[in-house]
């Protein structure tokens, strides 16, 4: 549930992911005043506590721990995925977040290896938010949320209902540990990628911003440009 992603995180993966994704639609960002002051908080965070913990795991973990806890982690989120992709009517998203889970759990030992890839059932991480983009709604302006970092009204929304559910089905302190863990654990993996990132850009908060809603547009149809999405057929 990669979708609970850091801010230097998501910008990571928005960069990785732009070049094959449609022009997104211009930056709706009527809140950047405060959207400008939680980045500030967020990257306080990051500097002052997040980096101490990712380079402390990191000289403390062998590479085989990592990748298995890694891979543990990533497991706890497929019944996400195996819901959100029934949410949005991907009858082939759900079944393969589940076939994952289930191989996985048991085959891979509680998901610390991965024989389902090597199966073809391949990781297709889902959120809530990808399918209320199916479903056509609206991304709305842009939204830097304290400690998760950028989203939109619509991601936020959506990132909140599905906390608030898993939260009731097995306890906020479950969900917690699994959200704190996923976070350092993803940040450790790109930390250096992100610290040259930060260190080429003039205006971090714009780098982010851009990256976030490039990524988005890869997956949802309904982030794009108008103009290029008239060409486009495929799914996102």
């Amino acid at each position: 549930m990669r979708h609970r992603r850091l801010i230097c995180v998501i910008a990571l993966m928005g960069l990785l992911g732009a070049a094959s994704a449609g022009p997104a639609m211009a930056a709706d960002d009527p809140l950047e005043g405060l959207n400008r002051r939680v980045h500030s908080f967020n990257r306080t965070v990051q500097v002052n506590l997040l980096r101490p913990l990712a380079e402390l795991y990191e000289a403390n973990t062998s590479p085989g721990f990592r990748r298995g806890v890694s891979n543990t982690v990533a497991n706890l989120g497929e019944p996400v995925s195996a819901v959100s992709g029934l949410m949005a009517g991907d009858l082939d998203l759900a079944w393969n977040a589940a076939a994952r889970f289930g191989i996985n759990s048991t085959l891979g030992l509680a998901g610390v290896y991965d024989p389902a890839a090597s199966m073809g059932y391949a990781r297709r991480p889902a959120a809530v938010a990808d399918a209320l983009c199916a479903w056509g709604v609206p991304s709305g302006p842009f939204l830097v949320l304290p400690l998760i970092g950028p989203s939109t009204i619509r991601d936020a929304g959506a990132l909140i209902a599905s906390t608030t559910a898993l939260s009731q089905a097995i306890g906020p302190e479950a969900v917690l540990a699994w959200s704190a863990s996923d976070s350092l654990i993803t940040y450790a993996e790109a930390q250096s990628e992100l610290g040259r990132i930060e260190a080429q850009s003039l205006d971090v908060y714009a780098v982010y911003r851009s990256a976030y809603l490039q990524r988005r547009a890869a997956r949802c149809r309904t982030d794009r440009d108008p103009g290029d999405a008239e060409g486009d057929t495929g799914t996102p």
